[in-house]
C-alpha cells in the first residue's frame, strides 16, 4: 500500500528560537501583525519577547491577548474583527494548544467575508472557505498540542456545546524549549500525555505511514523518559527539550496519520465537562490501545516494550491488556486525576455516546464501533482507572 507523507511547514527548533521571530516575520514578508495570545502568558513576558523581535524587525504588531481554554468561537470571532480592522497581514500566535487553535481560526476568518459560525458549519460539511488564510508563524509554549505543525485548528461551538475541527494551515512555526519552563506540574503532566495521546493514535489510525511510525515511536520514548522527570523538577531544560520535540513530532505525525476514536471521546468529554484535553487524553488512551490491539497488536506490544514491559504472549488482547495497565500505572505516577476525582459519575460520562457516535474521527479508528460498544468504553475509562 502507498502512503504519502509530508512535512506541513518548517519548523525552527531549540533554545531562544522565540528570538528568531522577526527574522522569520521578515523571511515571509510581513508588514504588521495581529500578536494572539492570553494574559497569562504576557504577565509572563513570552509575548512581549515576539513583540520585541518583530519591532526590532520593523514589523508593526498589534496585540490580542484575549484567549481562553478550548478556543471558544467568540473569542475567534473577535480576533479576526479586530485583524480585518486593523489590516494585518499576518498572525503569530504565542500560547498553549487553545491560542493556538484560536490563532489558526483567526487567520482563516481575517480573509474570509464570513462568520466564525459560519465557518464551523463549513467545515462539519467538508466545504472549503473562499480565500486562504493570512500567513501564520505558531510559537507553542507548552508541549503537548503540535498544534504548531498540524493543518487543524479546534474550536469550540459555544451554542452546539461541541468542538469543530477546521482546516488552517501555519506558515511557520517556532519551538523554544525555553518558554516552556514556567509551566506548572499540572499542565506540564497534561500536555505531555496529549502528545502522548497524538502518537499512540497515530500508530493504530487506519492511515498510518512509516515516517509517523518513526516518529510515534521516539515521542513515545522520549515522553515516557522524561516527563516523570519534568514534573518533579519543572526547570530541567534537558527534560523540557525532550519534550518539545516530542510534542512537534508527534503533532507531525498525526497530520498525516491522523487520530481516531481516542480523541473524538476527549472531545466530547471536554465539551460536556470542561476538563483539561491532555486529561480527557490520558483517560481515553488505554481503552483505544486495547481497542486497537485487535488490529495492530505488534505496534501496541512496541509501546509496551518502549515503555519497559517485557510481553511474552503473541495473543492480541493479552498484550492491549498489559499495555493498557502499564499505561495506566504511568498515569498514576504522574498524578493524573480519576474521572471519580474530578466529580464526574459513570453515568455522566455514558451522556456522551451520541457525541462520539456523531464524531468524524471516530471513522479513522480500525475498529469500527456501534453507539452500544462507544457506551461500553465509555464505561471502561470510568472503570479501569479508579
Amino acid at each position: 500500500m502507498v502512503r504519502r507523507y509530508t512535512q506541513l511547514c518548517p519548523v525552527a527548533f531549540g533554545t531562544g528560537a522565540v528570538s528568531t521571530t522577526g527574522e522569520v516575520g521578515k523571511e515571509l514578508g510581513l508588514k504588521k501583525v495581529l500578536v494572539v495570545t492570553d494574559e497569562n502568558i504576557e504577565q509572563l513576558g513570552h509575548s512581549q519577547k515576539v513583540i520585541d523581535s518583530l519591532t526590532e524587525a520593523g514589523i508593526q504588531t498589534v496585540l490580542f491577548n484575549r484567549c481562553e481554554m478550548d478556543a471558544p468561537d467568540y473569542t475567534v470571532q473577535a480576533g479576526a474583527d479586530l485583524a480585518k480592522n486593523e489590516g494585518v497581514d499576518g498572525i503569530i500566535g504565542i500560547g498553549g494548544g487553545s491560542v493556538l487553535d484560536s490563532a489558526k481560526g483567526i487567520s482563516v476568518l481575517a480573509t474570509n467575508n464570513i462568520t466564525v459560525a459560519e465557518l464551523l458549519d463549513c467545515s462539519k460539511k467538508m466545504m472549503p472557505v473562499e480565500n486562504p488564510p493570512l500567513k501564520i508563524i505558531l510559537i507553542p509554549t507548552t508541549s503537548g498540542t503540535g498544534s504548531e505543525s498540524t493543518i487543524i485548528a479546534v474550536i469550540s461551538d459555544t451554542k452546539n456545546h461541541e468542538k469543530t475541527g477546521t482546516m488552517a494551515p501555519p506558515t511557520f512555526a517556532i519551538v523554544d524549549p525555553e518558554l516552556a519552563l514556567t509551566m506548572p506540574k499540572e499542565v506540564t503532566v497534561y500536555t505531555g500525555m496529549d502528545a502522548f495521546s497524538h502518537a499512540c493514535e497515530a500508530l493504530t489510525s487506519i492511515q498510518p505511514n512509516p515516517h509517523s511510525d518513526i516518529l510515534c515511536y521516539d515521542s513515545i520514548e522520549r515522553i515516557t523518559k522524561w516527563l516523570p522527570i519534568a514534573a518533579k523538577d519543572l526547570n530541567n531544560l534537558e527534560a523540557r527539550e525532550n519534550l518539545a520535540l516530542a510534542s512537534n513530532n508527534a503533532g507531525i505525525a498525526f497530520n498525516d496519520a491522523m487520530v481516531h476514536l481516542g480523541h473524538a471521546t476527549a472531545h466530547s468529554m471536554g465539551a460536556a465537562f470542561h476538563i483539561p484535553h491532555g486529561i480527557c487524553c490520558a483517560l481515553v488512551t488505554p481503552v483505544m490501545l486495547e481497542l486497537t490491539a485487535s488490529v495492530y497488536p505488534e505496534k501496541v506490544k512496541k509501546i509496551g516494550e518502549i515503555m519497559g514491559l517485557t510481553i511474552n504472549s503473541s495473543d492480541s488482547k493479552e498484550i492491549g491488556l498489559q499495555v493498557a495497565d502499564n499505561i495506566r500505572q504511568f498515569m498514576k505516577q504522574l498524578d493524573i486525576p480519576t474521572l471519580k476525582d474530578l466529580e464526574i459519575s459513570k453515568e455522566q460520562i455514558g451522556s456522551c455516546t451520541n457525541y462520539v457516535a456523531n464524531e468524524g474521527l471516530r471513522f479513522l479508528c480500525p475498529v469500527q464501533v456501534t453507539e452500544e460498544q462507544i457506551s461500553e468504553l465509555l464505561g471502561q475509562i470510568y472503570d479501569g482507572y479508579q
